[in-house]
């Protein structure tokens, strides 16, 4: 019997795309207010003849891939360091050892029971009293393995650094050694930890320009897919910048704010974060995420850029407080709580009661320390250069843009000329997100490698729980710091722990 009616609908011969239909509602569900964009928006726009010089493109990404080998060089480097830094023997220097709290972890104590030589006393005190120039009178110190200056300055050639540490040490054997415990301030600025934060800041930025210029010379057109297009990459990237540089540095700067000397070392330059955040969120792929909310879109890079500015003026408010640490040898603020009822039992002798010793504040304040070692750009120095380098980096569109005016006015020309200029200006020097960071990042980058390179040349090091101490002549009387020769870490006291926490989150 034949059939009638329609004929049976069969299987379709075209399979649908559900993922493309999934895109096509969600644009359709976008604002009408604010339409999205059928293609994802990079960061960075290049001509066409830009983009098919292969030569360009190999010279850039190859520049960025060797900045980062550079920057995972250092953090290997580091890694050894602080992990034979925690690593230390010990022996004999534990915090709970009886002598810890008059010599700290260095070997003062061995070097201030040898009987000294007068004659070279003579000299080495002569050297020393005129080289404590900073300090109120009678009070002197010895910021470096050779007692005064640094190599080439006017006190090492008035003076020839001839004498080692233990020498100069000896020279001071029969004062009185007031005992102290140490603030966690007394830990601050090692080295390792300022350029392991420098560095890991100019990381990330490196590797967000690197898959900006990836997409730019790649100029594959694709619809956003949302949220989906951010990857676990770049999840791990984003958390990180959140939950350390931004989150976890508003905790460190509240308990700094609170307290200067109970806080250990605070990242000065964790806003160029946030800053790097508020340009990247404007383009693919977290504006595709956020392509179904676009006042979300609109105001999270402003966030960010606000967030940005509030650490960069928090960071400037650190620097004053950390003026003496950064930019000379005494810090300003207090280090050490002197322990008056432990002074009696102390080694030495003095015409100054305990009183009259702990009430001498410059006495138990952190000193820089140089060893023969040591790089010659040493950290804090480092923090202060790329503060002010990223600060300019940050403001350079706008430099331009101030530079333009001021031509455009002191030739007279019309306000619609200025303006046309004003964008010109505008669009050609902000060239797309951080750039100006990349290229102060991989100037940082340079510097920290050649710095891993000096640590790994110098493994072998030189040092030998050597330190800082001061001393106040008129009362006869000395006081020893913590030796710095294992940036603090072999110190396993003053929130060690804690420290180390926040230098891998760069807070």
């Amino acid at each position: 019997m034949p059939r009638t009616g329609a004929p049976r609908a069969g299987k379709p011969r075209v399979e649908i795309d559900y993922s493309a239909l999934e895109d096509q509602d969600h644009y359709h569900r976008a604002s009408p207010t604010s339409p999205e964009p059928a293609e994802c928006k990079l960061g960075l726009e290049l001509a066409d003849w830009t983009r098919e010089w292969k030569g360009l493109k190999y010279f850039v990404l190859g520049w960025v891939g060797i900045s980062l080998a550079a920057a995972a060089f250092f953090l290997a480097v580091a890694f050894a360091v602080i992990a034979r830094s925690v690593a230390t023997d010990n022996t004999g220097f534990e915090p709970d050892h009886p002598d810890f709290l008059l010599y700290k972890n260095s070997r003062f104590q061995e070097c201030y029971n040898v009987v000294p030589d007068a004659q070279n006393c003579s000299a080495i005190r002569a050297g020393l009293s005129s080289h404590s120039t900073r300090l109120p009178a009678e009070l002197g110190y010895v910021d470096n393995v050779e007692g005064w200056a640094v190599n080439g300055s006017a006190d090492s050639r008035a003076h020839p650094p001839v004498y080692d540490w233990c020498q100069i040490a000896s020279c001071f054997h029969g004062y009185k050694i007031i005992p102290s415990t140490a603030r966690p301030s007394a830990t601050i600025l090692p080295d390792i930890v300022c350029w392991w934060t420098v560095l890991f800041t100019s990381a990330s930025a490196l590797v967000h320009t690197g898959q900006q210029l990836w997409a730019a010379f790649e100029n594959k057109k694709k619809p956003c897919r949302g949220i989906r297009e951010i990857s676990w990459f770049d999840w791990i990237f984003f958390a990180y910048d959140m939950g350390g540089p931004i989150l976890f540095w508003w905790v460190s700067f509240g308990l700094f704010a609170a307290d200067p000397a109970q806080s250990a070392t605070i990242a000065l330059t964790a806003w160029v974060a946030a800053w790097k955040l508020g340009s990247i969120t404007k383009y693919h792929p977290y504006s595709c995420a956020l392509a179904r909310h676009p006042r979300a879109r609109l105001w999270l890079p402003r966030a960010f850029n606000i967030m940005a500015f509030l650490q960069w003026a928090g960071g400037v408010y650190i620097m004053v407080v950390y003026l003496g640490d950064l930019g000379s040898k005494v810090s300003k603020l207090q280090g050490y709580d002197c322990l008056a009822s432990d002074i009696a039992t102390a080694p030495g002798t003095t015409s100054c009661s305990a009183a009259e010793l702990c009430a001498k504040d410059a006495l138990f304040k952190t000193i820089g320390f140089t060893f023969k070692d040591t790089f010659q750009a040493p950290g804090p120095y480092t923090l202060i250069a790329f503060f002010w380098l990223w600060t300019l980096m940050a403001l350079a569109p706008f430099i331009f843009l101030f530079i333009g005016w001021v031509s455009n006015t002191l030739a007279g020309d019309s306000a619609e000329t200025r303006r046309a200029d004003a964008k010109y200006v505008w669009s050609f020097f902000n060239v797309g997100p951080h750039i100006y960071l990349a290229f102060a990042s991989s100037v940082c980058v340079a510097f920290a490698a050649a710095y891993a390179v000096h640590m790994v040349k110098n493994w072998e090091d030189m040092r030998d729980r050597e330190g800082p101490f001061m001393w106040h002549e008129g009362c006869h009387a000395l006081h020893v710091p913590l030796s710095p020769w294992r940036n603090y870490l072999d110190v396993s006291e003053y929130a060690r722990d804690f420290r180390i926490v926040k230098m891998a989150f760069t807070a």
